[in-house]
C-alpha cells in the first residue's frame, strides 16, 4: 500500500514537470528609425555634384591650339626673326633702307615687287611739287618687322610702311608672296584709299584684319588731301 502511494506521487510530479514549458520570448522590437541628421547627411551626399577639373584649354586663345587640342609651341609666324628667315626683317631694310637688326638686308625680289606696286600711284602723289615723292615719304616712317601669314595655302609676308609724322594718313599695308615674287597692298593717301596690285577679296580681308583702317586718315582736314 505504501509503495503504491509512492508511485502515485512520482507520477503526479512527472506530469506537473511536463506541463511547465519554457517561457515564451518577447517579440523583437523593430529597429529604431535612423536619426534625422544622418538621413539629411546621406541625402546631401547623394545630391552632391562632383565638379569637373578645370580644362587646361580654359582661357587660351583657340588659334594657338592644334587639331588634337594640345597647345602648339607658337602660332604661325609668331616671334619669327630675320635669323630664322631674312624676310622677317623690316620692310624699309628689304628695299634698301636702314638696317635696324643684326641680319636684315636688301632683297632684290621684294624691291622689284615694291617697284611694280608703286607704278600706278600717280593719283596718290601730293599736288604740291615741293613735297617729296610718295615712295620716299612712305619709307621715311616707322615699320615693323615682317609677319608670316599663311593665306590661300601659300606663305605670304605682311609689311607696313608710312610717312614720318603722318601715320596713318599716308600709309601702305602690303602682302608679299615669295613664291610668286608678287606684292599687293592698300594705300592710304590724300584722304583716300587705293588697292594696289589687284588683291583678291581674301587678301583685302587679311590686310584689313592685320591693319584696320583708321577713319581719321580719311578726314579731309589735312593739307596732304589737296
Amino acid at each position: 500500500m505504501k509503495s503504491r502511494s509512492i508511485g502515485m506521487s512520482w507520477m503526479i510530479a512527472l506530469l506537473a514537470a511536463c506541463s511547465q514549458g519554457p517561457a515564451p520570448q518577447a517579440a523583437p522590437e523593430p529597429a529604431a528609425a535612423p536619426a534625422a541628421p544622418a538621413a539629411e547627411a546621406a541625402a546631401t551626399a547623394t545630391a552632391t555634384v562632383v565638379e569637373p577639373e578645370a580644362s587646361i584649354e580654359a582661357g587660351v586663345d583657340p588659334s594657338v591650339w592644334d587639331n588634337e587640342g594640345e597647345p602648339e609651341q607658337e602660332s604661325p609666324g609668331a616671334e619669327l626673326t630675320c635669323k630664322d628667315n631674312p624676310l622677317a626683317t623690316h620692310f624699309f631694310t628689304l628695299v634698301g633702307g636702314n638696317t635696324v637688326d643684326d641680319c636684315g638686308r636688301k632683297d632684290a625680289k621684294v624691291l622689284a615687287a615694291f617697284n611694280a606696286l608703286m607704278q600706278n600711284t600717280a593719283a596718290a602723289e601730293a599736288s604740291d611739287k615741293d613735297i617729296p615723292s610718295l615712295r620716299k615719304r612712305l619709307l621715311s616712317g616707322p615699320s615693323g618687322p615682317g609677319q608670316l601669314v599663311p593665306l590661300q595655302g601659300e606663305p605670304w609676308w605682311f609689311y607696313t610702311a608710312c610717312q614720318a609724322h603722318d601715320c596713318p594718313g599716308t600709309a601702305l599695308a602690303m602682302l608679299y608672296s615669295p613664291d610668286q615674287a608678287k606684292m599687293v597692298g592698300r594705300l592710304t593717301a590724300r584722304c583716300r584709299v587705293w588697292w594696289l596690285g589687284e588683291p583678291t577679296v581674301e587678301q583685302r580681308e587679311q590686310i584689313a584684319q592685320l591693319q584696320p583702317l583708321d577713319d581719321a586718315a580719311l578726314t579731309e582736314d589735312s593739307a596732304l588731301c589737296e
